[in-house]
């Protein structure tokens, strides 16, 4: 299945950005390093700020579970290991509009650094696929959280492995 990087909305089962939008999530997953540095240029939340797991959530066997536990830190309800988040007891969730904020933030800055399409390919390069498959996922993501802001929920971002 491959990890994939989904908008959930607060109340709404965690998959309904799967069942409801055509994107497989997995562009963004391998370009959130890059968008991330973008974020921090444009002085918004970055999107690895949004990721929020549970511990029944997480990929790992009860016994790595475990031994993360025990080599990491609890601080105000999340598992800290090494510095980075780990596993919260409850989903932490943020306000759609810091959501958008960043995510449109990052669809300007995209576009306006694309690289130009050549006309007679149909397919494009690897790279040009990446821009359109990036700028996809953003705008459904963009879609999502505008939905979570009409009905006034929040957001978070699962990373599903």
């Amino acid at each position: 299945m491959g990890v994939q990087l989904i908008p959930v909305l607060e109340g709404y089962d965690k998959y309904y950005s799967l069942k409801r939008s055509s994107p497989d999530w997995k562009s963004i997953p391998h370009r959130l390093e890059e968008l991330d540095a973008i974020a921090k240029q444009l002085e918004v939340e970055p999107l690895t700020s949004f990721i929020s797991m549970t511990r029944d959530e997480t990929a790992f066997g009860e016994e790595d579970m475990a031994e993360f536990e025990s080599e990491s830190e609890f601080i105000d309800g999340a598992w800290y290991y090494q510095g980075s988040l780990l596993w919260t007891i409850e989903p932490q969730w943020t306000l759609a509009k810091v959501g958008l904020v960043t995510v449109r933030g990052l669809l300007d800055r995209i576009r306006a650094c694309q690289p130009e399409f050549s006309a007679d390919s149909d397919n494009g390069s690897d790279e040009e696929q990446d821009f359109r498959s990036v700028i996809y996922e953003l705008e459904a993501m963009e879609r999502i959280i505008s939905q979570a802001r009409q009905e006034n929920r929040r957001f978070r971002l699962y990373l599903s492995v």
